[in-house]
């Protein structure tokens, strides 16, 4: 077939065209021209010239029409992609939700204009770089973050998810979305497993394939850090800590990890108060009981507390430590008391061969920082890796 002649003053008459309607179905026509490769070498570049004055029409309508027809055709150049992405929402929509070759830089740019419509296109690309997943979740914006999470085809990196969770994670969709993921680390599904229903509980052991049995310990501990976390604030005065102590015995939380975690963190009212309250003793015996006693009084405060043997030692080496500091709890010295703690504790009982020693001890990783931890692992002379790095 002989290539078509189009004219300059074809190019005009189109582009003159009163009716929106009439300059699309012209553009239409031009798009599936030029994609024919029917036309000769300046019936081409008319025809160029041509969209590119669609392109920049003064009716949005044409531009939207412009955008989606060549969303996916190699007549999209990087120039024209780019103006294209940075028209308005509904311009800008099929470019930056379907268009292959976008750079990074330009999607990072469009992110910055903090446009909803056009963070929830980019959410639902075939493919999200790490970068771009990352600003997305900086966007704050709780749809386009379910959007993100809800794609497959996104890579976020594990800081992101952390973030996520720490910011959302109350949030129905948000942890929904999260636990449908199959590529989430141990780190965040014991993380997550906080905030999500029985029912997305049971999708998150299949999707990731893990033990029951081992959810229900990560939800305990992760129980167990939020309680000790939210109770200073909740507990002003003894007789606080006391009532508290007693509403967490009936629910069935005043365990030893969480006594455990009160001592580590210098908490020592809820400590003191928490093993009185379970071993049914007035609060001032039980305190002098496991500080002021002899080699056989905390064996029996553990016993009447109904305590395990086994995490004595455990105990009696954080005891000894804030008496060797004369630290009282509170936060002046804090952070010193944790750092030798946590470094006693593993040179005293890093090498137990208990699994209730080695799961009381994994549970300090939960709440200290991981400089007070790095700190402590060197004075132990252990090597430290944070967990989920």
């Amino acid at each position: 077939m002989a290539p078509r002649s189009l004219t300059q003053k074809d190019v005009q008459r189109l582009l003159a065209a009163p009716d929106a309607q009439a300059r699309i179905d012209t553009m239409t026509h031009v798009v599936r021209d030029l994609e024919s490769g029917e036309l000769g070498d300046t019936e081409r570049t008319l025809a160029l010239e041509i969209l590119q004055r669609f392109a920049a029409d003064a009716v949005t309508a044409v531009r939207e029409a412009v955008a989606w027809q060549i969303h996916n055709s190699t007549l999209l150049t990087e120039d024209l992609a780019a103006r294209l992405a940075r028209d308005v929402d509904r311009v800008a929509f099929p470019i930056l939700r379907h268009a292959e070759n976008l750079s990074e830089g330009l999607l990072l740019d469009i992110l910055r204009e903090r446009r909803p419509a056009k963070e929830l296109a980019i959410a639902g690309r075939p493919r999200v770089t790490p970068a771009v997943s990352d600003a997305l979740v900086r966007t704050g914006n709780v749809i386009v973050i379910t959007q993100l999470l809800r794609n497959r085809g996104a890579v976020i990196p594990e800081p992101t998810l952390h973030d996520v969770l720490d910011r959302f994670g109350t949030v129905a969709s948000v942890n929904e979305a999260m636990a449908a993921r199959p590529d989430l680390s141990a780190a965040v599904v014991e993380k997550l497993i906080l905030y999500v229903s029985e029912e997305i509980r049971s999708r998150l052991i299949r999707t990731n394939r893990l033990n029951p049995r081992l959810i229900g310990k990560l939800v305990e501990r992760a129980r167990e850090a939020v309680t000790l976390l939210l109770l200073k604030p909740l507990t002003p005065g003894e007789a606080d800590v006391e009532l508290l102590s007693r509403h967490l015995l009936i629910r069935g939380r005043l365990s030893a990890p969480l006594l455990f975690r009160a001592l580590c963190a210098g908490e020592f009212a809820l400590f003191n108060a928490g093993i009185a309250v379970r071993a049914n003793l007035p609060l001032e015996n039980a305190r002098q009981l496991a500080w002021d006693g002899g080699p056989h009084a905390l064996k029996g405060l553990f016993a009447k507390a109904g305590l395990s043997f086994t995490l004595m030692k455990p105990f009696r080496v954080v005891i000894a430590v804030a008496k060797a500091l004369e630290y009282q709890g509170g936060d002046a010295g804090r952070e010193r008391f944790q750092t030798e703690a946590i470094a006693t504790l593993f040179d005293a009982c890093g090498n137990a061969d208990d699994r209730e020693v080695d799961d009381l001890l994994l549970q300090l990783f939960d709440q200290t920082s991981a400089e007070v931890i790095e700190r402590a692992m060197e004075q132990a002379g252990m090597p430290f890796s944070p967990l989920g790095g």
